[in-house]
């Protein structure tokens, strides 16, 4: 049975506001918060990822997703929370553009963030609290659509994704990953559509901490 999202708790108003619209909009530190939700393509670089027939995105309530799948905001187009959530921007000449919720009661945030030909979502539980205060929504019953959620092993996640081979997340010690990809080919010889969606699911003692849905070209 699916599990409706609780009410928005709070929104702090100072920051939120701050977060929005011209050189206010832009923030650093809460960019350097939040990890860039890449590691699927970096799998797929190294030959570390298994095929994905099906693309996947979050479920916030009862929404339908309103994107279609090839679109880089396909994976959070069924969580509308999201773009009510916190916006900023930071990085360089050509900055990465953020949206985030932040749940303070369950330690849990859900982002979007992207730039150029990539843009990834990603749920990640035992989070630290932002540098400082974002949107903030109880995010406890985000699931993704195909049923993984926060909390799995990695056995039951390959129940419903199918079987791949658990690899070091290099950039996260301690943690490991079960990667997979709509892509075919590799990144020098891609076959099929020139754009996929990667899907990489981070493990802490075999316990399902952080899910990532990236679209990318």
């Amino acid at each position: 049975m699916r599990r409706a999202m609780l009410p928005l708790i709070v929104v702090v108003a100072a920051a939120a506001g701050a977060a929005r619209g011209g050189a206010a909009g832009t923030s650093d530190a809460l960019g350097a918060w939040l990890p860039d939700p890449d590691a699927g393509f970096m799998a797929w670089s190294n030959a570390q990822t298994s095929a994905s027939s099906l693309y996947d995105y979050f479920v916030c309530g009862n929404a339908a997703p309103a994107e279609k799948k090839q679109s880089f905001y396909y994976p959070g187009s069924a969580c509308p929370l999201v773009k009510g959530g916190t916006s900023f921007s930071y990085g360089g000449p050509e900055p990465k553009k953020v949206n985030v919720l932040y749940d303070p009661a369950h330690a849990i945030v859900l982002y979007d963030k992207g730039c150029c030909a990539w843009r990834g979502f990603a749920l990640t539980a035992g989070f630290a609290r932002p540098p400082s205060p974002v949107a903030a929504m109880d995010l406890h019953a985000v699931r993704t659509m195909r049923g993984v959620s926060l909390g799995m092993s990695s056995s039951a996640v390959e129940k419903i994704y199918g079987a791949a081979k658990v690899h070091a997340a290099k950039e996260r010690p301690g943690m490991n990953i079960l990667s997979y990809t709509t892509m075919r080919g590799t990144p020098s010889k891609p076959a099929g559509d020139a754009c996929g969606q990667f899907q990489s699911f981070f493990f802490q003692r075999d316990r399902l901490v952080s899910i990532e849905l990236l679209t990318g070209c």
